[in-house]
């Protein structure tokens, strides 16, 4: 199957950024799509789509969700809340055409920080999310074949966050999930944040770097889009 995997930054459809990159859905076909810090007139119509709790700390219009999960087929088994631990409407999970999908939107290091609540040191909302998601993942991880995507906020391997930020994340997710963007590039030769982790049943190889921009400089956003290959191994 093929899997898009974007942080669209809140574009809105009837936007000019918003109308490209739904024209970029168009091109590559998804059968499955995981968009962070969007809205939900970004969703295809056709298709089903889960989404996590619109209440994630900031302020919300009602139709912007930290995460959405759309497939081609129907979604099963839906869980929004992940661990009661971890930082609200920033997870939905769901298993679709025989796989559990976890799209996550992994607190930035400045969350809350200077913004929102104001309540948080630097990192403190990101190393709390890791700490309660390494809890969903030992559950999900030996069930079935299972891929995480979407947003982590962390360069893999580690460039500029704290080693203990990088280590945190390497803890939570385990020796036996592969990460298959690590050391990935975009189009300006910078590592990604937007990441899919899977676990052996599965092969996932990146197809595409989606630029942030057009060839004309118009900005999409400020993360990169990366398309994938999800096959079952052997």
């Amino acid at each position: 199957m093929i899997c898009l995997n974007w942080n669209v930054e809140w574009a809105v459809g009837d936007s000019p950024e918003g109308e490209i990159i739904r024209s970029i859905v168009n091109r590559v076909n998804p059968d499955v799509m995981c968009l962070t810090e969007t809205t939900l007139g970004m969703v295809p119509a056709s298709g089903h789509f889960i989404a996590s709790d619109p209440e994630y700390g900031y302020p919300n219009n009602g139709t912007r969700r930290k995460v959405v999960l759309w497939s081609r087929e129907p979604w099963s088994e839906i869980d929004t809340v992940g661990a009661p631990s971890m930082p609200s409407g920033r997870f939905v999970s769901g298993i679709t055409q025989g796989i559990r999908f976890a799209g996550v939107c992994i607190p930035w290091k400045d969350a809350h920080v200077r913004s929102g609540r104001r309540d948080r040191a630097l990192w403190e909302d990101h190393l709390a999310y890791l700490s309660g998601f390494a809890s969903v993942l030992a559950t999900y991880r030996n069930s079935m074949p299972l891929c995480v995507l979407g947003d982590y906020n962390q360069y893999i391997p580690r460039k500029y966050q704290p080693s203990h930020v990088a280590q945190a994340l390497s803890e939570a997710f385990g020796d036996d999930l592969l990460i298959a963007t690590t050391g990935k590039l975009d189009n300006k030769g910078e590592r990604l944040v937007d990441h899919y982790a899977h676990t052996n049943h599965l092969t996932v190889e990146v197809l595409e770097i989606i630029p942030k921009r057009t060839e004309d400089e118009t900005k999409l956003s400020d993360h990169v889009g990366v398309v994938a290959s999800i096959s079952f191994s052997g």
